[in-house]
């Protein structure tokens, strides 16, 4: 079995501790609009976890406003936010430990050319070789183009590679692309999902590197 030398990180939930603010993103956009939040926050965290779509779908806005508008005003305050947003020491923790073990560290993200100030902002961009946002334009997780694109453009044996995240949607996108899927369910979410690897605890995944 050929070694895994390539971690794919997905960023807001496993890099970035990104729900709260977009909890509040939420909440700000309905205030704005003047629409209900139909369901509590402890719902529309665990609706997040899965995608900002389903939340959003979730709240039925849909005969007032498009999911583009929302989107629209999510990536705007998203922009305005960027220096809000904090890495999780288990994350860095990890990247470190990866680092040592001469390992390389990646992002593969929906959010937006934004990211790159944000690591920045964290103090982190220096462990990552190369980051996929959201302007390249690919199908959204778990379609496996952009990870294909990713193994192809750097030359990598998607066998080598692990995708980590924490929806099921990034685990899947990296096992569709051939790669080893890894999904970090800290809240026990998503304990029916059959992905490669599942962990508790970010740290947990220096066992299989």
């Amino acid at each position: 079995m050929t070694s895994i030398e390539h971690l794919i990180f997905d960023f807001d939930g496993t890099i970035s501790n990104s729900y709260p603010i977009f909890m509040t993103i939420v909440h700000d956009f309905a205030k704005e609009k003047g629409l209900p939040i139909p369901v509590d926050d402890d719902t529309l965290f665990r609706a997040l976890n899965i995608t900002v779509k389903y939340a959003i779908e979730l709240m039925e806005w849909d005969k007032q406003v498009s999911y583009q508008d929302f989107l629209d005003f999510f990536y705007e305050q998203q922009a305005l936010r960027a220096k809000e947003f904090c890495a999780f020491p288990e994350a860095v923790e990890l990247l470190e430990y990866a680092q040592k073990r001469g390992k390389h560290c990646y992002i593969y993200t929906h959010t937006g050319s934004v990211v790159s100030q944000m690591l920045q902002n964290m103090g982190i961009f220096h462990y990552f070789d190369f980051i996929l946002d959201g302007s390249y334009g690919f199908p959204a997780k778990p379609c496996p183009d952009a990870l294909n694109f990713f193994s192809k453009k750097l030359g990598l044996d998607p066998q080598s590679c692990m995708m980590i995240g924490d929806r099921p949607i990034d685990a899947q996108a990296g096992m569709n692309a051939g790669m080893h899927g890894c999904l970090w369910d800290s809240y026990g979410f998503f304990e029916d999902e059959h992905v490669d690897y599942k962990v508790k605890r970010l740290s947990e995944i220096k066992y299989y590197i």
